[in-house]
């Protein structure tokens, strides 16, 4: 692949929206300088713009089309979709006529509902006491997919998103969520992920078996990932360039993790690791809503994790046209890095896990990029 002259191939690109409660796609818009990403355990965003002014974009109607909300976007290259999310903001300008569009992954729905029983009635409840949503002894990966499920059960309230497995990670947890803390879905599914060996989730879209697309929540047992050999880029060939960030003002040997308080006293966890080879450092994470030991603990040991080395997430910018090829892979994958250069003269290859894409279409064949962010399975290679 290095060294000599590589034709890129022209993706095309086509954008449609639909409807976000039915998920019937209306319609498809010409969107230029466009940008989307996925991140894991996240929402990721979209940005576009549409040119109004021509009879040929009004006939659409895009005011009506694009209604913030109601809205849902696809991003489909080459008969691939490979994001999918809700319109939530528009803005005009009619010195330019133009329509900037911003989006976010379905997941941020969920961030707009609370964990309340799926037979909640709000015309009968006047207090939120007893109305509570147990998982004694649940399976994580059932907790995740449950939560997506009676968050969808209410009037109005179903998106279309269905679980793509009903497999388990073997993982038993027992969680209460309190109605009276009104905490939003996507809220719980993060917390959930961020416990120790929790599991990951991803609300992806693809093409069903009548052709149409299907809103798909993906849980990790407890990791999201492909199956078999990992994808390879090498710098020179398909990995044109990357950058190497190491933060290390974040870090800590001791975390305290602080639960429930009370007037006088409050529950406390403590994790620390003293192989780091440097000195004490410490820090704080805050559960106020955390009264049990055993969820307080694990807490600390995954923020402790987290931050007990120097931060090191380089970024890729990689070919979308030359395998693995845009839509072969997705957050969560493994993936093995080849680089020999000034920064790394001896040469390296260091395996990494793929936590975000970002993709930037670009208004010519020739200006598609994808960067990825990674997080190497060791802090350096």
């Amino acid at each position: 692949m290095a060294g000599g002259l590589v034709t890129r191939a022209q993706a095309r690109y086509t954008y449609y929206i639909a409807d976000l409660a039915t998920g019937a796609v209306a319609d498809e818009l010409p969107l230029y300088d466009v940008t989307f990403s996925t991140e894991l355990n996240e929402a990721g965003e979209f940005r576009g713009r549409l040119a109004l002014g021509d009879p040929r974009i009004t006939v659409h109607r895009p005011r009506e089309l694009t209604e913030p909300g109601r809205a849902g976007l696809y991003v489909e290259r080459d008969g691939v979709l490979v994001w999918g999310g809700v319109i939530w903001t528009v803005r005009y300008t009619s010195s330019d006529r133009h329509l900037e569009i911003g989006a976010a992954g379905f997941l941020s729905y969920f961030d707009h509902r609370r964990v309340l029983p799926a037979g909640f009635d709000p015309a009968t409840t006047t207090d939120l006491g007893g109305v509570d949503v147990p998982f004694p002894e649940w399976d994580q990966s059932d907790i995740a997919r449950e939560l997506v499920r009676i968050t969808q059960a209410h009037p109005g309230g179903d998106i279309r998103v269905r679980p793509a497995s009903s497999e388990r990670s073997g993982i038993v947890r027992t969680l209460t969520y309190p109605g009276s803390q009104l905490k939003s879905t996507g809220e719980a599914l993060r917390e959930l992920a961020s416990l120790e060996d929790g599991p990951d989730f991803l609300i992806d879209v693809a093409y069903g078996t009548d052709g149409h697309p299907v809103r798909r929540l993906r849980v990790g047992t407890p990791r999201l990932g492909q199956q078999g050999t990992p994808h390879v880029w090498e710098y020179g060939a398909n990995l044109t360039g990357y950058t190497w960030p190491a933060d290390g003002s974040s870090t800590a040997s001791r975390v305290f993790a602080l639960g429930a308080q009370s007037d006088d006293s409050q529950v406390v966890a403590v994790a620390e690791d003293r192989t780091t080879g440097r000195p004490l450092t410490e820090t704080e994470v805050s559960y106020v809503h955390v009264g049990d030991p055993a969820i307080l603990r694990s807490q600390a040991r995954s923020a402790l994790a987290a931050v007990s080395a120097p931060v090191v997430l380089p970024e890729l910018t990689v070919r979308a046209d030359l395998e693995p090829v845009l839509g072969s892979y997705q957050v969560g994958d493994d993936a093995t890095v080849v680089i020999k250069d000034v920064y790394f003269p001896e040469g390296t290859h260091f395996d990494v896990r793929i936590t975000g894409i970002q993709v930037t279409p670009g208004n010519d064949a020739d200006e598609e990029q994808v960067q990825l962010t990674v997080m190497p399975f060791r802090s350096t290679p």
